[in-house]
């Protein structure tokens, strides 16, 4: 194929391919909204209580806010889970996300950023949220994880909320009242 033939095939389809993933995003965060699908119930969890959810007994443990720059903050959350239906547990995949007072979503950070690492060593260690974490688990033993957020320095009232599709249709909501 000659030099200019691949550049106009390339330039094409970077001209489709562009714009339908713009499309694709839209459409999940349409999906993702409650105006479209109609909102999963909510399970509202108060401060220090343990909540049953999608085959265990959920708790968050600790919200920390840490440094970061000086427009964004790390945020390392610490929670656990008791399996009570292991087989729910494995059937499902655990999805987190951190909200503010303003609607904003923030999703974990695939990487332990490196001040969590510092600081917090044994945390860092911790499984991620996942069908994972509940694979050497026994019914009734806690299984802590932790995830770690970036988010603007000025986000306040965060809650901190697990899904669960394929076990649970409902959503967890841990707000965090010392943000």
């Amino acid at each position: 194929m000659s030099e200019k033939r691949t550049f106009w095939t390339c330039l094409l389809a970077l001209i489709v391919a562009l714009p339908l993933a713009f499309v694709a995003r839209a459409w999940e965060s349409l999906g993702e909204s409650q105006w479209l699908a109609g909102g999963s119930p909510e399970i509202i969890v108060a401060d220090g209580a343990a909540q049953a959810f999608a085959g265990g007994q959920w708790k968050l443990m600790d919200m920390r806010r840490l440094p970061r720059t000086d427009d964004a903050r790390v945020i390392l959350t610490e929670f656990e889970a008791s399996p009570t239906d292991l087989a729910a547990l494995s059937k499902g995949a655990c999805r987190v996300r951190l909200i503010d007072d303003k609607g904003r979503r923030f999703e974990p950070v695939t990487l332990t950023e490196p001040i969590v690492r510092e600081m917090y060593p044994e945390v860092a260690e911790r499984p991620r949220c996942s069908v994972l974490a509940f694979t050497d688990a026994k019914a009734g033993s806690p299984v802590r994880m932790a995830e770690s957020f970036i988010v603007p320095a000025e986000a306040r009232d965060l809650s901190l909320r697990i899904e669960f599709p394929g076990a649970s249709d409902e959503t967890l909501v841990f707000k965090w009242t010392r943000s």
